[in-house]
């Protein structure tokens, strides 16, 4: 019995030892109130930095407020300083619509003002060692952080007002985002992707209005507007085979693309992609197809890279298939393949496990679905899961050539497909 209570009175002890370590790591996570002083008057300083009109009245206060909230540090003690690399990662790190001779013009701000920027370091480096803080020395040190504070603000002030007196000027929304990235090149925090968001169509093209297949062709024994959304139907009384909505009025070759798909049925789907019409059809085409539609049309059937939607078949959904040419699967889902053209294809790494991904695709629901193709670099992405890569590096591959966009039905089934769009590069 003794030796139990002792076992219980050990693990007690254990418990409040855990607790108290959890209750320390999290204070020492925490900023205290003089560094996250300290922090707001830096950010302030390069907030009025980059101000128009300049106003060096409001870089000297901001400067002064970063000597006062130095001192206050200072005299905390032991407080962590605030540093340029921060562990409480934000989305960011982009400048918006920034060209190359923007971004060549900022690099040569922060390149000719690097001295200031290191003699600054070396200044604060300076207060950081003052521990315990003697009065008149640490004044002089605050004083020369100060001093080198302005230095720099008054050198990139300088700087910035010839970039925005020429060609390589920035817009509001550039000088807000180069400002939340601490004004300078320099020691840049490190920062996460904005989130993921299928809504976002900065920059896109829309290639459904809704309502009409205006610039759409296909059968129209197949294909309707229904509901906002394109239907493609095929039934036992009203076969289909492969046939294709084709959009004619855009051709591409890179582009990022976003649509919202549904299947319902056992039948299935994909969206075409760089692809070509009036190419040789290489697969039977069943009879009761024929007896249904006559011979095929070659103007409604589509070659190429197709980003595969099959929710009713095991393996199919999301990976890379070459439509009508030999080359059929090229990258399954929950692969990286490296290949080029019909001459080779290798397994460079996975992704994850084809059941489990998946297990990821919605049946009789709609699926968000994003291609990116850039030279011969494809991304296939269903509801913000990575689903394959392929990689093609034959220049002549058919999955290499400029082409159009469309949208499959297969076999008996009913396809739904909305909100298209399109980022050329």
């Amino acid at each position: 019995m003794a030796v139990k209570n002792n076992l219980s009175i050990i693990a007690a002890a254990m418990r409040l030892l855990f607790l108290l370590i959890a209750t320390l790591t999290l204070f020492a996570q925490t900023p205290s109130p003089e560094v996250l002083a300290l922090a707001d008057a830096r950010s302030t300083l390069i907030k009025a930095t980059y101000a128009e009109p300049r106003d060096n009245s409001a870089i000297q206060a901001a400067a002064d407020a970063i000597a006062s909230a130095e001192l206050s540090l200072a005299h905390a003690g032991g407080a962590p300083r605030p540093t340029g690399r921060p562990t409480n990662y934000q989305s960011g790190g982009t400048i918006p619509n920034i060209t190359r001779s923007q971004v060549d013009a900022l690099t040569k701000l922060t390149t000719d003002t690097l001295p200031l920027s290191q003699s600054l370091a070396a200044a604060r480096r300076a207060i950081s060692s003052e521990q315990p803080p003697d009065e008149s020395s640490l004044h002089t040190k605050i004083q020369a952080i100060k001093e080198a504070e302005l230095a720099l603000a008054y050198a990139h002030a300088d700087a910035f007002a010839k970039i925005q007196n020429s060609p390589n000027h920035l817009s509001p929304d550039q000088i807000a985002a180069f400002v939340k990235l601490g004004g300078s090149f320099a020691n840049f925090a490190f920062t996460l992707p904005d989130p993921y968001n299928f809504a976002d169509h900065e920059g896109y093209v829309s290639l459904f209005d809704g309502a009409t297949l205006k610039g759409w062709d296909g059968n129209p024994k197949f294909w309707r507007v229904e509901n906002g959304a394109i239907i493609g139907e095929s039934t036992p009384q009203n076969p289909s085979g492969n046939s294709y909505l084709v959009y004619k009025d855009m051709v591409a070759k890179d582009f990022t693309l976003k649509f919202e798909i549904k299947v319902e049925g056992t039948g299935g789907s994909g969206f075409q992609y760089r692809s070509q019409t009036g190419k040789p059809w290489l697969a039977n085409i069943a009879p009761n197809v024929t007896a249904n539609v006559g011979p095929v049309n070659l103007n409604w059937m589509l070659t190429g890279p197709q980003a595969d939607f099959w929710p009713s078949a095991r393996d199919w959904t999301g990976q890379f298939y070459s439509e009508n040419t030999p080359m059929r699967i090229q990258a399954w889902r929950g692969q990286v393949v490296e290949g080029s053209g019909l001459a080779k294809k290798q397994l460079m790494g996975t992704i994850g496990d084809r059941a489990q991904l998946g297990t990821l695709v919605k049946k009789d629901d709609w699926n968000e679905y994003i291609v990116i193709a850039r030279g011969g670099t494809f991304i296939q992405i269903v509801n913000g899961q990575l689903m394959a890569v392929m990689v093609d590096d034959d220049p002549n591959s058919s999955n290499n050539q400029p082409g159009l966009f469309g949208i499959e039905i297969e076999a008996t089934t009913k396809v739904s497909v909305r909100n298209i769009w399109v980022k050329k590069f």
